[in-house]
């Protein structure tokens, strides 16, 4: 009567023996999942108050909107200093000269200073025997009101060409 059941015992101990294994690599495997999830779980909760995934992300979240207020505060000061740099001084000019060919030698001379937009002025300096004499000339976009020399004209085209002055690391102009 279970004449089919001593035939099939020895398959069916093989096919046991052959669960049994997976099972028992499917659970290895398991295993070391679970430790490799476990130590990131506690590597990623390291250092926290609450030492729960909660927690974690809690704070997580308040640095991230601290962050992006700091942000967002640092833009507005960057955006402040980008509106005020505009009125400083940022184009240099210099044009020395002699205005009298038969004397002296070229200790005369034109300074341009002008904002970002060609606003601020040409200051003239003009050296004679007798003396020196200073004048300044208000700019507005590269242009004045007053009549303009020729060496006026060149040193605005020079501050007009370089770019905007800048101070490097060691207090230098460049």
């Amino acid at each position: 009567m279970y004449q089919w059941l001593n035939l099939a015992a020895p398959w069916l101990a093989l096919l046991a023996l052959a669960a049994a294994a997976a099972a028992l690599v499917w659970g290895l495997r398991q295993q070391r999942q679970l430790r490799s999830l476990s130590s990131q779980y506690q590597a990623l909760t390291f250092g926290t108050q609450g030492g729960n995934l909660e927690q974690v992300l809690a704070d997580h979240l308040d640095n991230v909107r601290a962050a992006r207020e700091q942000t967002a505060e640092a833009l507005d000061i960057a955006r402040q200093i980008e509106r005020l740099a505009a009125s400083h001084i940022q184009h240099l000019g210099l044009v020395r000269y002699n205005p009298f060919s038969h004397t002296g030698s070229d200790q005369s001379f034109v300074l341009i200073l002008a904002d970002r937009d060609g606003n601020g002025a040409a200051i003239n300096s003009l050296h004679a025997r007798e003396g020196t004499r200073i004048y300044a000339k208000p700019l507005t976009a590269w242009q004045s009101i007053y009549t303009l020399t020729e060496e006026e004209e060149e040193a605005i085209g020079r501050a007009r060409s370089q770019p905007p002055s800048a101070v490097n690391s060691n207090g230098k102009v460049r």
